[in-house]
């Protein structure tokens, strides 16, 4: 059995597959740490991996994280709010996350290390000789940002190239998109790596994430992604189990049995786990949109917000819903894109409806309109016709559900966690790492 050090960024999306990946390895016997934010602390331990916080400068706790940032609620959507985020979110905790695994290594002398690709603390490790160090390997939490003349740059939401000309325009604007718009970000990443003692990133940060580690374990399916060729270290490993409920159900969880025997469907919108600060941006909207449907059962979760004002009839709210338990009843999710609610619904076959603007949002939406599982609204602020029309149009044309059904069956064949183990077992045999 080995031992392994997992690190996770401080934030549900990051630190909830990273946890669920120790709980595997640590079911099948191997020695598991996991380094994250004291927020997780109960999960981890509950994984049965056993539990090192962060140091307190980088130990945040993401649900207080605009007012610990007001500026960031200020900016509005799109390349400001990804360039401050990676710069003071991700790139200012590089020290301490760094120091924080070299001392778990002094005492736990890991095997490996895997890491969500965006916990860059592991960044002085990936830029020392291999021999000297453990394998280290990322983890893809989200769509796949790896650049190349085939995808347009990271966050834009387009659709892959067809032809020479948009080929031509996607390297052009990746290009100056890093040269120009992120220099900063890059510099201020390469500033701090210098006083960590590491030398510069060889790439832009979002391949540098991906093409640096030994192993690159991309949560989705190549269905999910645009066809072309990728570096033999990405892994696709499929949607990992769900965690446990973990919470009682709400009071009515069985009108969801009889709306099921009536022939009534039944669709559910979130914001997600973080954004939730204003429901007017896609819960109030779609519980309006589908409020005189009476052949539907609506479900809506809150994420701990203020209580939806008026509750439609045919509506049920709560400030939180079990995934895994709500998914086997639905017909649609309509969701601002957070990657591991989409991979959940598309293990259970659910298509969806996809209205995100944030972070890499647009990329999860684009994605899932290419593999026809769901539709794009291509905002983050629907007008609630907008998702009436498109709501309607996915449960009244059975292709949707299709193609969620054939994204069910491929991600059904893959086991994560066993990929994981074996990859990672195979890489430590190399001579480079046996040495």
């Amino acid at each position: 059995m080995a031992k392994y050090l997992l690190a996770a960024t401080p934030m549900p999306g990051h630190a909830d597959p990273v946890i669920a990946i120790a709980g595997g390895l640590c079911a099948r016997g191997h020695e598991v740490v996991v380094h994250t934010g004291s927020v997780f602390k109960p999960a981890v331990v509950r994984s049965g991996a056993r539990f090192m916080p962060l140091a307190p400068e980088v130990d945040i706790d993401y649900r207080t994280i605009d007012a610990r940032f007001p500026e960031r609620a200020a900016l509005p959507p799109g390349p400001a709010q990804m360039l401050w985020g990676v710069q003071h979110l991700f790139a200012d905790a590089i020290a301490g996350q760094y120091h924080g695994l070299c001392a778990i290594l002094q005492e736990f002398p890991a095997d490996a290390v895997l890491a969500d690709m965006m916990f860059m603390g592991t960044l002085p490790l990936l830029l020392r000789p291999r021999a000297p160090r453990q394998v280290v390997a990322h983890l893809g939490i989200s769509s796949l940002a790896l650049s190349g003349p085939e995808v347009a740059f990271f966050g834009a939401g387009l659709p892959p190239a067809r032809t020479a000309q948009q080929r031509a325009r996607n390297e052009s604007t990746t290009r100056f998109m890093q040269d120009h718009v992120f220099s900063v970000v890059q510099n201020y990443i390469n500033d701090v790596l210098k006083r960590c003692g590491a030398a510069k990133l060889p790439r832009f940060i979002t391949d540098a994430v991906i093409t640096l580690p030994d192993v690159y374990f991309q949560l989705g399916l190549p269905a999910l992604e645009y066809e072309r060729a990728l570096p033999p270290a990405i892994h696709f490993i499929g949607a990992l189990p769900a965690p446990p409920l973990g919470r009682t159900l709400p009071h009515w969880w069985g009108d969801l049995e009889a709306a099921r025997a009536s022939g009534r469907k039944i669709v559910m919108v979130t914001q997600g786990t973080i954004a939730n600060a204003d429901l007017g941006q896609l819960v109030l909207p779609s519980l309006a949109a589908l409020a005189q449907h009476d052949d539907l059962l609506l479900l809506a979760t809150t994420g701990g917000a203020d209580a939806v004002p008026k509750t439609p009839q045919n509506a049920r709210v709560a400030d939180f819903i079990p995934y895994a338990a709500a998914f086997p009843y639905l017909d649609l999710l309509i969701t601002n894109g957070g990657f591991g609610g989409v991979l959940l619904a598309l293990r259970h076959g659910v298509p969806l409806l996809v209205a995100g603007d944030s972070e890499e949002k647009p990329e999860i939406a684009t994605r899932i309109a290419h593999a026809g599982a769901g539709i794009n609204l291509a905002t983050g602020h629907p007008e609630v016709e907008l998702i009436e029309a498109a709501a309607r149009e996915i449960l009244t044309t059975p292709g949707y559900r299709a193609s969620a059904a054939r994204l069910a069956a491929q991600l059904e064949a893959v086991d994560a966690l066993d990929t994981i183990e074996a990859v990672l077992a195979e890489e430590l045999t190399k001579p480079s790492v046996a040495a």
